[in-house]
């Protein structure tokens, strides 16, 4: 049987910003501060250091420099104590590392801070599910909803996540309901309801919601490629390569429309098509074993069996 990859939301990410505390809930920011003078105000020395500690977590050949990027954001939390963004930033690159306790601590400051925050809360529950303590990440979600954020639309997101991953259909399809019941045009949540649905086997209801989302955002990459998984499960391959396209119109990099490409592609030969959106994918998930097992059974088909070999090492 072959094996399609959804597009789910739920994020953690790394913000510039020194002193802002709103949630961002997409990608990591690529404006930055540029401080041209030397700077004067606290604010603006956190700005800088976050600024550095940023270009250090950036991935020179093959390398992070964690411990440039700790010595900056560290530097730019005694300028600027007061922002909780420094405190979550700080905590990101501990999880990064797999420092699991600085981590935490770091995400705590953040919560003392602001506890209204909530991507130091979905983080540190990410910690705990990543060990697969999933009760205990749905606690950390459950306990910060309950103290008058019962509305906050990312934790809820994640909460649903949660409770996928622990095979709890009832509990997470009533999470992504909680954000409808505040936005019924929420495509995110639409797009999470329809992958929950699906996972849980109720075809028609996945298609229903994954239609009314595509209908909503036909822009939107990630739904087009829920789509597509869709077709490709009723074995409308055709349909299934159109909405996977589609979804890469959208944005090219999608993780998950180009592992589906690839994996159609083996199916009927296309060696060429299916190393290219193998390849793409490990660019930017090296960690990815579906993708670097599919990658070598592209390169066999090219005939580089020396280059497959090494993808099984």
């Amino acid at each position: 049987m072959r094996k399609f990859i959804l597009t789910a939301v739920i994020i953690s990410v790394l913000v510039i910003g020194a002193c802002a505390t709103a949630p961002v809930t997409e990608e990591v920011k690529k404006e930055v501060v540029t401080v041209k003078k030397e700077p004067k105000e606290p604010e603006d020395w956190a700005k800088y250091y976050t600024e550095k500690g940023m270009e250090a977590l950036e991935v020179k050949d093959g390398k992070v420099d964690f411990e440039s990027a700790i010595k900056n954001f560290d530097l730019a939390i005694k300028a600027y104590p007061k922002s909780p963004t420094l405190y979550y930033n700080l905590g990101l690159v501990y999880q990064r590392m797999g420092d699991d306790q600085n981590a935490v601590k770091n995400y705590n400051k953040a919560l003392e801070l602001d506890p209204k925050y909530p991507m130091p809360v979905i983080n540190r529950a990410a910690i705990y599910a990543n060990r697969l303590e999933y009760n205990r990440a749905i606690e950390v979600c459950d306990s910060f909803l309950d103290k008058e954020n019962d509305k906050d639309v990312i934790v809820l997101s994640a909460l649903a996540g949660f409770y996928l991953l622990r095979g709890d259909y009832i509990n997470a399809i009533q999470a992504v309901r909680r954000i409808l019941i505040q936005d019924q045009a929420n495509v995110d949540a639409l797009k999470n309801l329809g992958m929950i649905y699906f996972l849980k086997r109720d075809i028609g209801l996945a298609s229903m919601v994954t239609t009314n989302s595509y209908n909503l955002r036909p822009d939107d990459s990630g739904i087009a490629n829920n789509r597509g998984v869709l077709y490709a499960d009723q074995g409308d391959d055709s349909l299934a390569m159109l909405y996977f396209q589609n979804a890469l119109k959208n944005d090219p990099k999608n993780v998950s429309a180009n592992f589906n490409i690839g994996a159609i592609a083996m199916t009927y030969g296309d060696a060429e098509t299916a190393y290219e959106r193998f390849s793409i994918v490990l660019s930017q998930d090296p960690d990815n074993l579906r993708a670097r097992v599919g990658l070598g059974v592209a390169l066999r088909g090219l005939s580089r069996f020396n280059d497959a070999e090494e993808q099984y090492k």
